[in-house]
Parts: structure tokens; sequence; C-alpha cells
């Protein structure tokens, strides 16, 4: 009887586990040896209408869109409608550092891209089904998922002729939010139409560049030099030509800001509300010396 009690108690103490929502898993693509998916997690509260599509970081070697269930818990209690992927990791269980050649990164991050754009083709074809509102659809990324959705949305990969080029043509985002993300080509951040940016970035990101570097600061004469244009170049690119951007940086903070989608429900709630209101968007610069 006393364990029956003991065990009762420790279910009382743990409401979350239980009533933790479950998620949908739905194909979106297969690839190969690989079989694409995504989570589907509906909104707890009352819909709000706006959906997020997620892409999870482990710098394209690892990750999992499970350990993204904090962000999918948080933002479908505020009545948003997530869907978190899984996409192809070229260099699953290897490295993405100064000793891998640069061409295994840009085919590295080239998969990415071409996977979160196939999941998102996928949700727009089956809008309905999954309660889309597809004017309303933002994506968002953490870390090596930041760099993903960035060079998505300014995408240095695609040519004019390939199949994906009808889509960039007509479809547009309703917004981005990069967590500690860079892209590979500022120059093509001026040829897409404005997209509502939202970043939040450390300065002391080792990792990722804040402004212009080599990704993981490599050296020139590594084989995985790769230069990156992080937030602080972006932001300055962009408010300088009036385009709708608002930059979180946190002095002193490292890459440990990637995590922060996990925590900062308010300031991306704003964001997004504000968007699909369609008020004039303002760019802002907003520095902070602690997580506050």
């Amino acid at each position: 009887m006393r364990k029956l009690l003991l065990q009762f108690l420790l279910l009382l103490c743990c409401p979350v586990i239980l009533w933790s929502q479950k998620a949908t898993r739905i194909t979106y693509a297969i690839k190969g040896n690989d079989t694409l998916w995504f989570d589907h997690y509906k909104p707890e509260a009352a819909s709000n209408g706006i959906s997020v599509l997620f892409v999870h970081g482990g710098a394209f070697t690892g990750g999992d869109p499970v350990n993204q269930l904090p962000f999918a818990e948080g933002m479908t209690k505020l009545g948003y409608n997530i869907f978190v992927i899984k996409y192809r990791l070229y260099l699953k269980g290897k490295s993405f550092g100064c000793e891998v050649a640069t061409p295994e990164k840009l085919t590295t991050i080239r998969q990415a891209v071409e996977d979160a754009r196939d999941a998102t083709i996928y949700l727009v074809k089956n809008a309905s089904s999954l309660q889309v509102d597809t004017s309303k659809l933002f994506i968002a990324g953490s870390s090596a998922g930041a760099e993903t959705i960035l060079n998505l949305v300014y995408n240095p990969f695609i040519r004019k002729g390939d199949t994906a080029f009808a889509f960039y043509n007509k479809f547009r985002y309703a917004g981005a939010l990069s967590f500690s993300g860079a892209v590979l080509d500022i120059n093509n951040i001026y040829k897409q139409p404005a997209v509502p940016l939202f970043m939040m970035h450390g300065d002391n990101d080792q990792l990722v560049p804040y402004g212009t570097s080599a990704h993981r600061f490599c050296k020139a004469t590594d084989p995985g030099w790769l230069m990156m244009f992080g937030a602080h170049t972006i932001y300055e690119e962009l408010q300088q030509r009036n385009m709708p951007v608002i930059l979180y940086t946190y002095l002193g903070k490292g890459h440990e800001v990637s995590n922060y989608m996990f925590r900062r429900f308010t300031e991306m709630d704003a964001f997004m509300k504000e968007v699909v209101k369609g008020n004039s968007f303002r760019t802002a610069h907003i520095r902070l010396k602690a997580e506050e």
C-alpha cells in the first residue's frame, strides 16, 4: 500500500511528462536511403493561425527533432502550429570542423537547404489538412538549422531553370527566425523580396561568426576555410536598405544563444504577431548584457 501511495505521489509531481503532447510524425520526402519526416505539434491553446517550420541544430553532423520539444511545447501553448523537421545529415557522425574540405561543407549545407525547402513545399501542398495558413507560415532554425533557413531564404544554390526556381518565384515566408545563424553569400539578400527577419546571436560566438569571418574561425590554409556572414553583418546590410529586421545581440555570450528559442517565447511571439498584423515593421538592434 505504501509503495502504491508513493507511486501515486510521483505521478502527481510529473504532470508535464504525463500530459506532454505527442507529436504526429509525417513523411515529407524519401531521398535515397533517407526517409525525411517532420513532427507536427498542434496548438494547445486557441490557435492564432500562425505556423512555424523549425530546423534543428547539431553542426550538420547530429541533432534530433525530438530534442526540440521545449520549443514546440512553449509555442503550442501560445497557439502556434509547429513542424520540426528531420533533414539529411551528409556528415552524420563525422565533423564539420576546419579539417573538413570546403566542398564537403557546401554539400552538407545545400542538402539541408533542399530538405527544408521540400518540407515547405509539402506543407504548402497539404495546407488544408495540416491547418496551415500559408500567408502566416514562418521558418525558424538554431545553429546549423539557422544557417539552413537563412541560406534557404537567401538561397545561394538556386539557379534559373532549376526545378525549385518556380517555387522561389511564387512562395514567400511570412518571416524567418534565426538563432546563431549565418549566410554564405551576403549579396543574395538584395536579390530576394524582403522577408521580416528576427535574429538572436552572441557577439562572442566561436562557432558561427557574429559578423563577417571564417566559419569556426578556420585559417585560410585550412581545408575547411569557409567565409560566412553572421547576424550583425546581415542586420547592417538590411537596415541600410530599410528592410524589416530585428537583432538581439547578447554581449559577451557565445554559441549558447543558439538555444534561446527554448526560452525567448515572449520575443518570438511579439515578432510574429506584429508581422501578421501587417503593420509597418521597423528595424531594431537590441543589445543585452545578460539574458535579461
